[in-house]
């Protein structure tokens, strides 16, 4: 059971105090384990794994929400809601060894769960302003609220099935080759069957090893579209966007939100779940005893990627009006986006002593990418010239060094240091050009994620000691470990959370920091 209690959450940066919240993560567990052997060559493994949730999320403060974008978030969060989850995770694999084949099979369920949400979030409504001069003249360009019932529950299934034999056809050469299937409710298909191979080969002198591989993997939703999909139908939830409303009071007189434009929630024809192809190939060389080099091209393209995009916005050239006035946004969800990314790894390996072991690792990357996952939506619905660039993770350099120092003796040290350049950000123009209410819209000419933030160091330190006796020499007996980590001992500030707003005084700049040192102490016992 693990249950974790949060204060002021949300609070930092541009966001105010008054607008945090209280939340509440309780998880209880039942874990069931069955390892049978049936046969020297045939072992079964299965695991039951039961969970329930209980995730309450409560306001500092029940006020009228104010966002001035790029500036500042003021009043009450109205973030209210309970999540609740009951989910059974099933695993089953069995593992054959026969000949120069090993051959693993089996079932894969990650959620069978019954979820509950209550959302009583944005009640009283929220008045989004573009920049400060504009929340100093009281011009909001949108106001948003919520009505409804708000609670919905729904299924979420996800099912998975695989087939994997690894053959020895050498001493020196391997191969394997795999099948996977994978379900998922409200992306049902038959075709998302996943094939997977790869290869590795050692000389003679096994000093030198070649590496390639290729597989397609599926992704997966999550439980949050789900939850839009079946809140967000103009009757469980009934939510609006006015467009440059008034203020303070933004409906016209004698306005009734019953009789007002909702806005909606859909799943686009034919989507489906995206999948990536992965393929990969790479060379190991032992320099000397214990100290190995390597180098790995690792590639990707990204499929059906899922994205939003509001079918009901406002048709150019002059974006007034909605097509269809009875609705509001009409969001729909839908797999059409791409992704193509490539990498290379340079890794050297070192085991020379029992005093030190560890590696260190140069990546180089590109990932580029038209979506920014499943709730991003487009600057212009109807078109995404502009948006294919840098993806929103993509970091071109990063550097990473893990070692350990005189690992079996009580005076031992762990390290770990990072240093990685920065991702990029999107400069927005700070004007809702095409009246959609999203704010995403850029200056004439500017392509998504051109900007690009500051790069991160951080220097990690960790002592570790397990009492007798030790967990090597007896698996029946208790033991106890003592660690004491602490991270970012530099103390150094690494920024994030630009702004991109050119009409905000803090454009180009951050807005907030990740953690500054922290010192953690450990004690576990294991019976």
């Amino acid at each position: 059971m693990t249950d974790t209690v949060s204060r002021n959450l949300g609070v930092g940066g541009l966001v105010l105090a008054q607008s945090g919240v209280n939340a509440q993560a309780r998880e209880d567990d039942v874990i069931f384990n069955d390892r049978i052997v049936i046969s020297p060559t045939l072992l079964n493994q299965l695991q039951l794994f039961f969970e329930k949730d209980h995730n309450p999320t409560r306001s500092v403060l029940s006020t009228q929400k104010i966002a001035v974008d790029g500036a500042f978030t003021g009043g009450g969060a109205q973030a209210d809601s309970l999540n609740t989850e009951n989910n059974l995770k099933i695993n089953d694999i069995v593992s054959w060894t026969h000949g120069h084949h090993y051959v693993k099979f089996g079932v894969n369920i990650p959620n069978l769960s019954r979820r509950a949400w209550e959302d009583h979030s944005n009640r009283i409504g929220t008045f989004n302003f573009s920049s400060l001069s504009d929340y100093d003249a009281e011009i909001p360009y949108s106001f948003t609220q919520q009505t409804g019932v708000g609670r919905t529950v729904f299924w979420m299934n996800e099912i998975g099935s695989f087939i994997q034999d690894q053959i020895q056809i050498r001493p020196n050469l391997q191969i394997s080759a795999g099948l996977r299937y994978d379900w998922q409710t409200y992306f049902k298909s038959i075709h998302d069957f996943a094939p997977r191979f790869s290869v590795s080969y050692a000389t003679r002198d096994h000093k030198t090893v070649l590496r390639a591989g290729l597989g397609i993997f599926y992704d997966r939703s999550g439980a949050q579209p789900m939850a839009d999909l079946k809140r967000y139908n103009g009757v469980i939830l009934r939510s609006f966007t006015l467009l440059d409303p008034g203020f303070p009071n933004p409906y016209p007189p004698d306005t009734e939100l019953a009789a007002l434009p909702t806005n909606l929630v859909l799943l686009a024809n034919g989507t489906r779940l995206p999948y990536v192809t992965n393929y990969s190939a790479g060379v190991e060389r032992q320099l000397a005893k214990g100290l190995t080099i390597a180098a790995t091209y690792r590639g990707t393209t990204g499929v059906a990627m899922f994205r939003s995009r509001d079918i009901n916005a406002p048709l150019s050239p002059l974006y007034q009006g909605r097509p269809d006035p009875d609705p509001g946004v009409m969001r729909q969800i839908e797999s059409e986006g791409r992704q193509v990314g490539n990498a290379l790894d340079l890794t050297l390996s070192c085991n020379a002593s029992r005093w030190f072991s560890g590696l260190a690792q140069y990546t180089f990357s590109h990932t580029n990418n038209n979506t920014g996952g499943i709730a991003w939506f487009p600057a212009n619905q109807y078109t995404l010239a502009g948006e294919y660039g840098r993806a929103d993770f993509d970091q071109r350099h990063r550097f990473n060094v893990l070692g350990t120092i005189n690992e079996d003796h009580w005076l031992n040290l762990g390290i770990a240091a990072k240093v990685y350049s920065g991702t990029p950000y999107t400069e927005t123009s700070g004007n809702d050009t095409f009246n959609t209410g999203i704010l995403n819209a850029r200056p004439a000419g500017v392509d998504r994620n051109t900007l690009e933030s500051g790069g991160n160091v951080e220097f990690d330190l960790r002592w570790n000691h397990e009492l007798l006796p030790h967990p090597r020499t007896s698996d029946k007996m208790p033991y106890f470990s003592l660690a004491v980590d602490a991270f970012n001992i530099t103390n150094r500030t690494n920024y994030t959370s630009y702004v991109g707003n050119v009409q905000s005084s803090f454009f180009e700049q951050p807005t907030a920091a990740m953690p500054a040192r922290r010192l953690q102490l450990t004690g576990r016992i294991k019976f």
